[in-house]
């Protein structure tokens, strides 16, 4: 097969170690192989978007890298078949990994590839960005948006949890949120198409990549009290079990609120509000363990 890596560069010498093993397991098992570096935010996009005669395209980074992907491979004309997308976990949280029980090591990657199982993947649409796991306003999104690249780099998870505690010290605005002609409200909202949050923590359980639906998970209450009851309860599954939580099932939800407010997609900082979120119709397979 003809196979197309994109990567980032920025990352440590063990990861440039697990993307080499990939690379020369790949070339062993017959394969031809390509490797595009990127360098800046949208470039993984771009390549994604405009790569002709690919069957594979292996994203070697975290959440956001797949994310960029399933974007440009969706901006390509849809009479053309797309590619298939492998995912070589590399970032900080990796809940796509999680999710899909994928392997973390390269030779789990190339008989992944070798098998050729595929998961007819749906993304979800955030204003017209493509998406795979989730988008979200409200504290975590705060997060993101507090988060330093280089802090990010040096300590990993523990970058978003002492990002969370700076912005619990910001008032946080009330969202309104439409679903199914209803209108709710929350401090903090987050859309997912999948179950996982954050790594191996379950936010919404009947949430699955396969399915054709959005999960909406309503956070009503701000402040630390709210934060430390909220996380426990994410860690200890019972997030959704929470009388004030509410979490809803629906095609498409749009959200209102203040228009400085962060709007986090897959990790990164995108789109913003006020905030529209769908699921798409094209499909686009993505390499599952048999």
């Amino acid at each position: 097969m003809n196979i197309l890596i994109i990567h980032n560069p920025v990352a440590g010498r063990r990861r440039r170690r697990r993307l080499e093993k990939l690379l020369n397991l790949l070339e062993s098992s017959g394969h031809s192989v390509r490797i595009m570096p990127t360098g800046r935010r949208g470039d993984a996009r771009e390549s994604a978007r405009s790569a002709r005669g690919i069957d594979v395209i292996v994203a070697a980074g975290g959440d956001g890298t797949v994310s960029e992907i399933i974007d440009g491979i969706s901006a390509r004309p849809s009479t053309e078949p797309a590619p298939a997308v492998a995912f070589l976990p590399m970032g900080t949280a990796n809940v796509l990994a999680w999710e899909l029980g994928l392997p973390r090591s390269p030779r789990g990657i190339v008989r992944m590839i070798n098998q050729g199982k595929s998961l007819a993947f749906r993304p979800g649409v955030a204003n017209g960005t493509r998406f795979v796991l989730m988008a979200s306003a409200g504290l975590d999104a705060r997060a993101v948006a507090a988060v330093k690249t280089r802090t990010k780099r040096l300590v990993g998870g523990l970058a978003y949890v002492t990002a969370a505690v700076s912005a619990l010290y910001r008032p946080s605005p009330i969202f309104r949120v439409q679903v199914g002609g209803l209108e709710y409200e929350a401090r903090t909202v987050i859309v997912t198409r999948a179950a996982r949050y954050g790594g191996p923590f379950v936010l919404a359980p009947d949430a699955h990549l396969g399915g054709g639906s959005l999960h909406i998970v309503l956070m009503p209450s701000h402040g630390w009290l709210a934060t430390v009851k909220y996380g426990l309860a994410l860690v200890f599954g019972r997030l959704h079990h929470l009388p004030e939580v509410a979490v809803l099932e629906a095609d498409s939800v749009d959200i209102r609120g203040i228009e400085s407010e962060p709007v986090q997609v897959d990790g990164d900082l995108a789109v913003g509000i006020p905030l529209s979120v769908s699921v798409d119709n094209r499909t686009i397979p993505f390499l599952v363990p048999s």
